[in-house]
């Protein structure tokens, strides 16, 4: 009887100690981790409208913690603050770059991977530019690399 409770005992400490140092154990980081800083990649030549697409993002803790999206002319003007082509592209698409800029930029942070980030209806190509350039800077992200990124739109 008391070699089955000593054995009881040892399995039970034995199994106890496996569990408790599997708890303790500390995670590698992973070589996919988000370094902290702020990231920037822009397409590398304007549209033939004019623009050209850029995302900024700041990754804090390893998270992506703030994203902007917007374009830019060569006035240094931002689409999103252009009246007049918001106007029109909500009365075409119930959508603009004031609507859209933003519903993107707040899913990649929601979200933390551009390829899960929803396409916005009517906003179609922008939402491919935005994912394109911010799979840019999750990239730059991993690596540490605070350059502004060019990137070729088409």
């Amino acid at each position: 009887m008391n070699k089955k409770l000593v054995s009881s005992l040892i399995i039970t400490a034995v199994v106890s100690t496996g569990l408790l140092a599997g708890c303790g154990a500390k995670k590698e980081a992973s070589t996919d981790a988000l370094k902290d800083g702020k990231y920037k990649a822009e397409a590398s030549d304007f549209d033939d409208k004019g623009w050209k697409p850029f995302v900024e993002m700041e990754v804090n803790g390893g998270k992506i913690a703030t994203v902007k999206f917007d374009y830019t002319n060569k006035d240094g003007k931002f689409k999103s603050e252009d009246a007049e082509y918001n106007k029109n592209m909500e009365a075409k698409v119930k959508t603009g770059p004031a609507k859209y800029t933003k519903q993107l930029s707040e899913d990649l942070v929601a979200k933390q991977d551009p390829a899960k980030v929803d396409t916005v209806t009517g906003a179609t190509h922008s939402t491919d530019n935005f994912k394109k350039l911010s799979t840019q800077l999750v990239d730059n992200a991993k690596k540490g690399d605070t350059a502004v990124s060019k990137v070729t739109i088409k």
